[in-house]
């Protein structure tokens, strides 16, 4: 049976022998891949701020086409093509966590933002 003062000796000489004998030695590890970040915060707040953003969009425009559905085909022609660019943008933010919208994408959207909720009230 080991005694408490020979327990304190033997953890003083292996503290000795990490110190002295072995110096701590650096090594170079690679990060782990489970732990990988995504991006900085800033940018993943921007995007879930574009989401909300596009997703206002959405309701406007599916509010303009409940209240104007007897229109021409030419209208319902430009809206169906707007709404399927609004859904791709919608896709590309949801698709990764450091996908934004680009500065044409975000030009678009604010173009059709202004179109379609001129009509809604």
């Amino acid at each position: 049976m080991i005694k408490n003062k020979q327990r304190i000796n033997h953890t003083e000489n292996i503290n000795y022998l990490e110190e002295k004998v072995f110096p701590k030695i650096k090594v170079h590890r690679e990060p782990d891949p489970d732990k990988k970040v995504y991006g900085s915060k800033r940018i993943n707040l921007l995007r879930i701020a574009q989401e909300k953003k596009i997703k206002a969009l959405q309701i406007a425009m599916l509010r303009w086409a409940d209240k104007f559905g007897k229109t021409t085909e030419y209208d319902r022609s430009n809206w169906r093509s707007n709404f399927t660019s609004v859904l791709k943008m919608e896709s590309h933010l949801s698709s990764g966590l450091n996908n934004t919208l680009s500065k044409e994408q975000k030009k678009l959207a604010n173009r059709l933002y202004r179109k379609y909720l001129g009509f809604v009230k």
